[in-house]
C-alpha cells in the first residue's frame, strides 16, 4: 500500500469519526455551568503552556492525578506505561533505573547514555537532558501530562514522538499537607511527606520528600550477592513562592534526590544468528561454555544465578528559578533552570554464573537552560512568542571486560553451571564528552473565526555540539579509522588511547497547523499537520569492531504527522469520549541496531499510523468506569541485516516496543458510610499483544502479549485519613519485558521478567 493511499484511509476514517461524533451530539443539549450531580470533574491541563481545559486542547493528552497516582501504585515514570494509551516504557537495567519511555511506537532504543530521547521529559516545564536522570522519584505532583505527537512549537526540543510534563505542587497561602506510608511485599517501606505553610500575605514555602526501600523481587542463588530489583530512593523538594498584588508570581524550587541499590539481574536464554542474521532462542542448546539456565535451579522467573553484582548508585539536584508578570492581557514568564547527576551503574551482563561479560558505566551529567516568553489572551486572538537557550554537558567512561572462551563447550557443574575451560578477556573502556549549545525562536497564534479556530506555530532550532573520545587500542593494527578495533585490550590495559574528535551543528525548524471546531461548549473536533524534528548525534559507549569514524555520527530525523480526532462530554458530563487517529511519515528516522556485542544508530525512514481511544464514564453516582485502547502499525524500510556468512538481507521491520494492540481500563465503585465515610473498590487491567524489544524483529528479541489486574480498597474518614489495601498483578503473569541480543554469538540473549504479584496496605493523613 503506498503511503499517499495510507494518508487517504487514515483522514477518511478521522471524517468518519468525525461525522459519527457529530450525529451523536445532536441529541444532548448544553449543560449547565455546574458540573450535574454525579458528573465528571474537569481536568486542567498547560499543554499549550496556559491553563486549559483538556477537552478544548487539540492534542491528545491524558492527564494523571494524584489520586490516580496514589492508587495505582505509579510511583516512577516506568509505572506509566499501561495506564496511558499509546505509551510504552521500559528499562533495560529494570525497575529503578534510566526508563525509555515510547509513545506510538517512537523512542529511544539504545542503552547508551549520550543520546536525547524522542519522548521528551520536563518537570514544571524544565527540559531533562539527561536519559539517565528521567527515572526519578514521583511525589507530591498535582498532575502527569503525556502529549503523544510531535511537540515541537511550544515545548520544542527533540519532541518527536511527544512528551511528559511532571508538574509539582506549588505552595500557596493555605496552610495544608499531608502524610503517607505504605508497606507491601518484598518488605516494600515507602514514606512520603508534603507540607505549605504561609510565611507571610505574599510568601509561602512547600516542604516535600520521599523515601523507598525494598529486598527486591530477584532471588539471586549465588549466596554471595543481594536480591536483584530493589528499590532504594530518597528525594526532597523545596519551594518558595512569591504573590503580590501586583501581578508577580515568583517561584523558586530546589530538589535533591539519590538512589542506592541493587537493579535487576539479567536473566538468559540460550539462541543464535540464524540465516538471515536475525537473533532466535534455542531452548535445546547451550551457550558457548556449554550452560544453560533451564538446567539450573535458577530455570525459574525472577531466580538468578550471577557472579557479578548488579548495583545502582546515583545523585542529583536541580534548582528552578519561574518569575511570572502580567499586563493585562499580556503575560511574561522566565523559566531559568539548572540540573546536576551522576550516576555509577553496573552489571553482569550476560546474567550466568560464568564470568563472560561484566560492564560498569560511571555517567555525569549537568545542563542550564532558559526560556523567556510572552503569551497575549486577546478575544478572539491568541498569541506565544519565545526564546529558549541550553548548555549541557555529559561524559562517561565506561567499562566492559569479555572473556571468550577458548576451549568451547565443555563439561559444567549441573549445580553452578561453571565453565571449566580457558578464557581469553579482552577489555573495552571508553572515555567520552558530549557538549550541546543550543538556542531556539518559537511562535504560535491561534485565530477565532466564529466556531472555528486556526492555529499555526513554528520553531527554530540552532543546535552546535562536540564530542570526544578516547578509547584503549588494541594490539592489532588500528588502520583505516576503524574505531571499533582500537579499544580492544587483552595485556592489561598497555594498549595506547586513541583520541578523537569531531563536531555537528545544524539548523532545524518544527512546526504545526490546525484547524478546530467547536459546535458547542462539548465538543471538539480536530485537523493537525505538525513537523517534528531531532537534531543528530554522535553513537557512543562501545562500538562494534571495525567501525569507521565516518559512522560515528547519526543524521537529523524529521518527522511529518497528519492527526485529526475529537473531544466529546456527552450527557450531563457523565460520558467522556476523546479518540484520535495519527499517521507518521518519518525521513531519516534513528533507529538503534545491534551489531555484534555492541550497537549503532542509524538514519531509515520509517512509517507509521493508528488510531486511539479514551473513555471514561459516570455511569451512577457510586459507579465509574474507564478504558482505552490503541492500534498501531509501525515500519522502518529496508533494515538491513548481515548474516554469519557475510551477506546482507535486507526487509522492512517493525520498530520496538509498538504492540498492534494495546488497551487497559478499570472500574471504581464508592460506597458512601455514614458520617462523611465512603468505602471505595477499584479494579483495572491493561493488556498489550506482542512486541518487539528491538527495532529490527529478531524473534530473540519478541516479548510475548500479557494480560495483568490490579485490585484496591479504600476506606476514608472525613476528607482526613485514607486506608488502603491492594494488590497488583493478581494473576503473578511473569511476561518478558525486556530481551537483549547482543551476546547471541556466544548463544545468550538477555531477559528480564515482570515483577511478581505484589500486595500491601497504605495510610494517607491530609490536613
Amino acid at each position: 500500500m503506498s503511503k499517499s493511499n495510507r494518508v487517504r484511509i487514515m483522514l477518511l476514517g478521522g471524517v468518519a469519526l468525525w461525522l459519527g461524533a457529530g450525529a451523536a451530539q445532536a441529541q444532548v443539549a448544553a449543560d449547565s455551568a455546574d458540573d450535574a450531580a454525579g458528573g465528571l470533574q474537569e481536568i486542567v491541563v498547560t499543554a499549550q503552556k496556559r491553563a486549559q481545559n483538556i477537552q478544548q486542547v487539540g492534542i491528545a493528552i491524558t492527564a494523571v492525578t494524584p489520586e490516580q497516582i496514589a492508587n495505582r501504585n505509579i510511583a516512577s515514570s516506568a509505572d506509566l506505561a499501561g495506564k496511558v494509551v499509546g505509551l510504552e516504557s521500559y528499562s533495560p537495567y529494570g525497575p529503578g533505573t534510566s526508563s525509555n519511555v515510547v509513545i506510538r511506537g517512537i523512542g529511544l532504543n539504545d542503552f547508551g547514555e549520550g543520546h536525547e530521547a524522542p519522548v521528551t521529559s520536563y518537570v514544571d516545564e524544565f527540559y531533562i537532558v539527561a536519559v539517565p536522570a528521567v527515572d526519578f522519584a514521583l511525589f507530591d505532583l498535582d498532575r502527569v501530562e503525556v502529549l503523544r505527537g510531535p511537540q515541537g512549537t511550544l515545548f520544542g526540543r527533540n519532541s518527536t514522538g511527544g512528551l511528559i510534563n511532571y508538574i509539582t505542587k506549588r505552595p500557596s497561602q493555605t496552610a495544608e499537607g499531608y502524610l503517607s506510608a505504605s508497606y507491601g511485599r518484598f518488605n516494600d517501606l515507602k514514606l512520603e511527606g508534603a507540607a505549605t505553610a504561609p510565611l507571610s500575605d505574599t510568601v509561602s514555602m512547600r516542604l516535600s520528600g520521599t523515601s523507598r526501600h525494598s529486598d527486591g523481587f530477584q532471588k539471586n542463588i549465588n549466596p554471595a550477592l543481594e536480591r536483584g530489583g530493589q528499590a532504594g530512593s530518597d528525594a526532597a523538594r523545596l519551594q518558595l513562592r512569591y504573590q503580590g498584588d501586583d501581578g508577580w508570581d515568583i517561584l523558586l524550587k530546589g530538589e535533591y534526590g539519590r538512589t542506592r541499590t541493587t537493579h535487576a539481574y539479567y536473566e538468559s536464554k540460550t539462541g543464535f544468528v540464524d540465516a538471515n542474521g536475525l537473533v532466535v532462542t534455542d531452548p535445546t542448546i547451550v551457550d558457548a561454555v556449554g550452560y544453560a539456565e533451564r538446567n539450573t535451579p535458577a530455570a525459574k522467573k525472577n531466580v538468578v544465578s550471577t557472579n557479578d553484582a548488579a548495583f545502582l548508585r546515583s545523585s542529583g539536584y536541580s534548582g528552578l528559578l519561574r518569575i511570572e508578570k502580567k499586563f493585562g492581557d499580556t503575560t511574561f514568564t522566565s523559566l531559568t533552570g539548572y540540573q546536576s547527576y551522576k550516576r555509577r551503574m553496573q552489571e553482569d551482563s550476560d546474567g550466568t554464573p560464568n564470568p563472560l561479560v561484566f560492564a560498569s558505566f560511571p555517567y555525569q551529567g549537568k545542563q542550564l537552560t532558559q526560556e523567556l516568553r510572552l503569551y497575549h489572551d486577546g478575544r478572539s486572538t491568541r498569541w506565544t512568542v519565545g526564546l529558549y537557550g541550553m548548555r549541557a554537558l555529559g561524559k562517561d567512561q565506561p567499562t566492559a571486560v569479555f572473556n571468550f572462551p577458548l576451549d568451547g563447550p565443555t563439561a559444567v557443574n549441573p549445580a553452578t553451571g561453571l565453565y571449566n575451560g580457558t578464557y581469553f578477556p579482552i577489555s573495552l573502556n571508553a572515555d567520552w564528552r558530549l557538549r550541546t549549545n543550543s538556542g531556539a525562536v518559537f511562535g504560535q497564534i491561534e485565530q477565532d473565526f466564529g466556531k472555528f479556530t486556526a492555529i499555526a506555530g513554528i520553531r527554530v532550532t540552532r543546535d552546535r555540539k562536540t564530542f570526544s573520545d578516547r578509547d584503549n587500542a588494541a594490539l592489532r593494527d588500528c588502520g583505516g579509522g576503524a574505531v571499533g578495533d582500537c579499544f580492544l585490550v587483552s595485556d592489561g590495559g598497555t594498549g595506547t588511547p586513541v583520541p578523537f574528535r569531531l563536531k555537528y551543528s545544524a539548523t532545524l525548524w518544527s512546526g504545526k497547523i490546525e484547524l478546530d471546531y467547536k459546535p458547542n461548549r462539548n465538543n471538539l473536533f480536530y485537523a493537525s499537520i505538525s513537523r517534528g524534528t531531532k537534531a543528530g548525534g554522535f553513537n557512543n559507549g562501545f562500538y562494534p569492531t571495525g567501525v569507521s569514524l565516518a559512522r560515528i555520527p547519526y543524521g537529523d530525523e524529521t518527522l511529518i504527522s497528519y492527526e485529526v480526532g475529537q473531544k466529546s462530554t456527552l450527557f450531563d458530563r457523565k460520558l467522556r469520549i476523546n479518540t484520535s487517529a495519527f499517521y507518521y511519515d518519518y525521513k531519516d528516522y534513528q533507529a538503534f541496531n545491534y551489531v555484534g556485542l555492541a550497537g549503532l544508530i542509524t538514519n531509515q525512514d520509517a512509517t507509521a499510523y493508528g488510531i486511539e481511544t479514551d473513555i471514561e464514564a459516570a455511569v451512577t453516582p457510586e459507579l465509574r468506569l474507564y478504558a482505552a485502547g490503541a492500534y498501531l502499525h509501525t515500519e522502518i524500510e529496508d533494515v538491513a541485516k548481515v548474516t554469519p556468512v557475510g551477506t546482507t538481507v535486507v526487509a522492512d521491520r517493525p520498530m520496538a516496543f509498538a504492540p498492534k494492540w494495546s488497551a487497559s481500563g478499570g472500574a471504581t465503585y464508592t460506597i458512601e458510610l455514614p458520617n462523611d465515610q465512603s468505602l471505595a473498590l477499584d479494579w483495572n487491567f491493561e493488556t498489550r499483544s506482542s512486541r518487539y524489544s528491538g527495532n529490527f524483529g529478531d524473534p530473540g528479541t519478541q516479548l510475548e502479549g500479557y494480560f495483568k489486574h490490579n485490585a484496591s480498597i479504600t476506606y476514608e474518614a472525613a476528607e482526613h485519613w485514607q486506608l488502603r489495601a491492594f494488590v497488583d498483578n493478581i494473576s503473578n503473569r511473569l511476561n518478558t519485558t525486556y530481551g537483549g541480543p547482543s551476546f547471541a554469538s556466544l548463544g545468550i540473549i538477555q531477559v528480564r521478567y515482570a515483577m511478581p504479584r505484589t500486595y500491601g496496605a497504605a495510610v494517607r493523613y491530609r490536613w
